[in-house]
C-alpha cells in the first residue's frame, strides 16, 4: 500500500528584530483572514472575514461558515460602498453605514491601526517585546473602545496580532486571525 500526497512548504517567518515597530508602521498593504464574533447580551453572531488593505482603501468581506456572503464593504478615498442582502448602498462613513444596515458596530474609520496593533496610544500597555497588550481607543464618533491583544505571530520580521478583542459598552467583537499576507 502506497501513500501519496502533496508536500506543502510553509515559509519560515523572519524573527522580529528590536526595530520591528518601525517596520510595522510602514505596512500599508496587507490581507488578513479569520473569524469574527459579535457578542452582546441580546445575541451572538459570527462570520468568516477577509480584510484587504491598500494604503487608505480597504475591503472587508464577511461570510457565513458555508461561504454565503453576509456583507462586502469597500472604502475608497471619498466614498464607502456596502453590499448587503443583494442590495448596494453608498455613504461617507463606513462605521455608521454598516451599523445602520446590519446592526454590527465595528470601529471602521482607522481599522489598520487597531487591526495591526500599530499605534502608540498613551493608554497602551506593552509586553517585553513592545507588543501592545491592551489599549483604549476613541473612535471618531466618540465611542470608547477597549482593545486587548491576546496573541501574536511573527510574520516577515514583525509581530502581528492573531487574537483581538474589541469591547464597547456591552458589545464584544472577537477576531481570530488565521492568515496574514504582507505585500
Amino acid at each position: 500500500m502506497f501513500l501519496t500526497g502533496c508536500v506543502q512548504t510553509i515559509p519560515e517567518s523572519t524573527p522580529p528584530s528590536d526595530t520591528w515597530r518601525t517596520s510595522l508602521k510602514q505596512i500599508k498593504h496587507f490581507r488578513s483572514e479569520g473569524k469574527m464574533a459579535f457578542i452582546s447580551p441580546q445575541k451572538r453572531q459570527s462570520a468568516n472575514f477577509v480584510w484587504q488593505q491598500q494604503d487608505d482603501e480597504y475591503s472587508l468581506d464577511l461570510n457565513t461558515f458555508i461561504g454565503t456572503n453576509v456583507l462586502r464593504l469597500k472604502r475608497h478615498p471619498y466614498i464607502v460602498e456596502l453590499d448587503i442582502d443583494g442590495e448596494q448602498y453608498q455613504g461617507h462613513n463606513a462605521q455608521s453605514l454598516v451599523y445602520r444596515l446590519s446592526g454590527w458596530l465595528l470601529p471602521l474609520d482607522t481599522p489598520e491601526q487597531w487591526l495591526l496593533a500599530a499605534y502608540d496610544a498613551e493608554s497602551a500597555q506593552f509586553d517585553q517585546q513592545q507588543r501592545v497588550r491592551s489599549a483604549s481607543w476613541l473612535s471618531p464618533d466618540n465611542r470608547q473602545w477597549q482593545i486587548r491583544y491576546q496573541n501574536y505571530e511573527a510574520i516577515q520580521g514583525v509581530w502581528l496580532p492573531t487574537r483581538i478583542t474589541l469591547s464597547h459598552d456591552t458589545l464584544r467583537v472577537k477576531l481570530l486571525i488565521n492568515e496574514w499576507q504582507l505585500q
